[in-house]
């Protein structure tokens, strides 16, 4: 473990954690801006006869998403943490670079947020958070 301080791993994954739950957060804000309304509902009943007119319509009611300054901010906040959990990640990476990986999966307990975080890193370097393939 050469040039690796104590903890830099868990502190990194500590905030990927806490930037995927705003993640979740702000998809959650998102989903509030859908298209509900019952004009809709009929045009998209009658979708192959007016596809012009549904068309138009979902225009309409997106410029008034744009239009609306929350929209706009967790669309910017979207952005952001994604690219804030990219560079978390190629961080993450980084550290696991300078592991002495002995055998072709080694397995790393954490406890991330009071919850059990098991990392798992093959000498290849792919990193897996609680068995899932993390890329």
């Amino acid at each position: 473990m050469a040039d690796l301080k104590p903890l830099e791993i868990e502190k990194t994954l500590t905030k990927i954690v806490e930037l995927k739950d705003k993640l979740v957060g702000v998809k959650e804000v998102l989903k509030s801006y859908k298209i509900t309304s019952d004009r809709l509902k009929q045009l998209k009943q009658a979708k192959k006869e007016m596809s012009e007119q549904l068309e138009e319509e979902k225009r309409r009611i997106e410029d008034e998403f744009l239009a609306d300054k929350d929209y706009e901010q967790a669309k910017n906040d979207e952005l952001n943490l994604k690219n804030d959990l990219k560079e978390k990640d190629a961080e993450l990476r980084e550290h696991l670079s300078k592991l002495n990986v002995t055998q072709s999966l080694s397995t790393y307990d954490y406890n991330i947020k009071g919850e059990p975080f098991k990392l798992q890193v093959q000498r290849a370097v792919k990193v897996f958070i609680n068995g899932k393939e993390e890329k």
